[in-house]
């Protein structure tokens, strides 16, 4: 490694990335520590560092996730700035307005602060569910903005949606089975209430990425060409075609590559054309969400990523529809957008701390004492190449090195080597390890198998976290979110680690970082230094991680606070969302506080009975019992 004074904010930068997945959001400042912008590039930044002590020092501990609604509203800005100018360009005579799928992040703090950023936009909310449209029916007071109903439907969730009507919202549903048309028509008869209904587009072609499924002939929901024809006509028997008012399709969730967009808006267009000569009042298509978010900065259509910009997924939406509409000569439809990765996803970050770590490969090793002690031929041999090592052998000494250690444990296995010359041999083969990854960045050219090496001399950082309370896509499907540390990017990171969280689950880790060639299995960082905290931050966790997040080993939500900063940097917490407790974690899984207490006291009764504790020490010991119950269920 070099030395420190070697090492710069601008090598550290270039090593996690930030540049390439921080969109402009994220930076490292003169102090070495990572910096948030929530209004751009151009805003105030703050220090992430200086921000998670001030939230400690308000009694607020880590894990505690940051969310800075200012990002949320930078976000809609943008993405309605990226419509409009790709409308003006092409001279398109629709409307755009977004709407968010509320699935993404159903915390109410969120969809508050992007309601009122896209009220001036008429932004929408989208529903999937019984659950999800009760909450919004009763915020969602914009009544320029629609609320597309989107999920499987009983005759509940109809009536509400229609009944919303009447007090001014604009709810639209979206068809996802041809059997909920009945529903529809026999609830609207009896309410007296004429419903707004959009067809859900089964398309024929796949999507991109690791959510292709979604999309295509086997995707969950939507209708084929001829359910959609079938529906007419029984919307025609019925008199009621002027009710359909959207064509609604998703390709796929985080698409990858900007090619299946293309094909999907080519054949939703064509469907739209031909359906407007049936559906006079049909205005509307949604192309539903797919925006991915590039998470490794890679900008490649790895399956973390995506090979365009948002400008170009606006242009090209819009581009084929003025193309498509124009040829079939019907009027331009107004383009509707559930863009909520991209919304959501950039403005919360997690910051987690580190507990300690275990550096199994790590041994102190004198080569000339071993060459003293030991008289096994290949301990002894190891010692040797760890002392002949220079970065011209690396290679050589590599492979001589792995054929000596499966040597040596071959002899151990069979008895004919002491535990002793064992712990000497490994003490060496891993040193060696380590020497030769050191001298091998020296070379010009890296072979494959010295590449290799960090990847295998990791230390583990036990982090207070739990990968399945707050990241659950990185155990469930191998999400990559980028991870930095917080502070001290001015020195050089000399430590290749995994982290593990506090689960007692072996899945409970996170090996597997954003890099731009590849996955990069372990992340550069900093000693651990006696006293001194040390946290790193999980960005981009936005979209769905909340909400997804299950209560393996009963930890619970995380601490949250939400973040404003003024044009002159003023910091403000607007709202503070407490973590579960661990009394409210037992109570989700049916264990009742006062019956634990009481079985607990009478325990400890029986203790002092018995000899085992004074009186004293019960009376302390059933203290600190119940005082844990309020307690928060990391570690503090």
């Amino acid at each position: 490694m070099n030395d420190i004074e070697t090492w710069n904010i601008a090598k550290s930068k270039a090593l996690y990335g930030i540049e390439n997945w921080g969109a402009g959001y994220f930076d490292v400042n003169s102090s070495g520590h990572v910096t948030v912008a929530p209004d751009g590039i151009n805003g105030p930044k703050v220090d992430l560092y200086e921000l998670i002590n001030s939230v400690i020092e308000r009694d607020i501990s880590p894990p505690v996730l940051l969310r800075f609604n200012g990002i949320l509203r930078h976000r809609v800005r943008t993405l309605y700035a990226a419509f409009q100018n790709a409308i003006k360009e092409h001279n398109y005579n629709g409307s755009y307005m977004p709407a968010f799928p509320i699935k993404v992040n159903q915390q109410k703090p969120v969809v508050d602060v992007l309601r009122q950023a896209g009220k001036e936009f008429s932004m929408g909310l989208e529903v999937g569910s019984k659950p999800e449209l009760i909450a919004v029916l009763a915020i969602h007071d914009n009544p320029d903005a629609l609320l597309i109903c989107n999920g499987y439907k009983d005759s509940e969730y109809i009536e509400l949606a229609l009944i919303s009507k009447k007090v001014g919202r604009q709810p639209i549903l979206v068809i996802e089975k041809l059997s909920e048309l009945a529903t529809i028509i026999e609830v609207s008869q009896r309410l007296n209430i004429a419903p707004d209904i959009g067809f859900r587009l089964k398309l024929s072609g796949k999507g991109a990425g690791r959510w292709e499924r979604s999309g295509g002939e086997r995707a969950k929901f939507g209708l084929s060409i001829g359910e959609i024809l079938s529906a007419i006509n029984t919307l025609r028997s019925e008199s009621l075609l002027d009710s359909v008012k959207m064509l609604h399709f998703h390709a796929g969730s985080q698409l990858t590559s900007i090619d299946s967009l293309k094909k999907a808006l080519k054949e939703a267009g064509q469907v739209y054309v031909q359906l407007r000569q049936h559906c006079e009042n049909l205005s509307f298509i949604d192309v539903g969400g797919g925006l991915g978010v590039d998470y490794d900065g890679s900008k490649t259509s790895f399956e973390s990523s995506m090979n365009y910009t948002m400008e170009e997924y606006a242009r090209d939406v819009v581009w084929i529809l003025d193309d498509i509409c124009d040829n079939g000569k019907v009027p331009h439809p107004n383009i509707v957008t559930e863009c909520g990765r991209a919304l959501a996803a950039y403005h919360s970050v997690l910051v987690f701390n580190v507990l300690g770590k275990a550096n199994t490969f790590f041994h102190e090793c004198n080569p000339e004492e071993v060459l003293k002690t030991s008289e096994e031929s290949s301990v002894r041999n190891l010692a040797q190449l760890l002392l002949d090592l220079s970065p011209k052998n690396c290679q050589e000494t590599l492979h001589d090195a792995m054929q000596l250690r499966n040597d040596m444990l071959s002899q151990f296995n069979l008895g004919f080597m002491s535990i002793e010359d064992r712990a000497w041999g490994d003490a060496c083969y891993w040193a060696l390890l380590r020497s030769i990854s050191e001298k091998a960045q020296k070379l010009f050219y890296l072979p494959e198998d010295l590449e290799r090496l960090p990847s295998l001399l990791t230390d583990t950082y036990f982090c207070n976290l739990s990968v399945f309370q707050s990241l659950p896509d990185v155990w469930a499907i191998h999400q990559i979110f980028p991870i930095t540390p917080i502070n001290r990017l001015k020195e050089e990171p000399n430590r290749p680690v995994v982290i593990a969280d506090i689960t007692c689950d072996s899945d409970g880790k996170i090996d597997r970082f954003a890099d731009l060639r590849d996955v990069k299995r372990y992340l550069p960082a900093h000693d651990l230094r006696p006293g001194e905290p040390y946290y790193f931050a999980a960005f981009l966790v936005g979209a769905y991680q909340e909400i997804l997040g299950d209560m393996h080993n009963l930890l619970g939500d995380t601490n949250a606070v939400h973040i404003e900063v003024d044009e002159d940097g003023t910091i403000k917490f607007t709202n503070v969302v407490y973590g579960d407790s661990v009394g409210e974690v037992l109570r989700f899984v049916q264990y009742d506080r006062s019956k634990l207490i009481e079985h607990w006291r009478n325990a400890l009764e029986r203790a002092v009975i018995k000899g085992s504790i004074t009186p004293v020490e019960s009376a302390e010991i059933f203290k600190k019992y119940v005082q844990a119950f309020d307690g928060y269920t990391y570690l503090e």
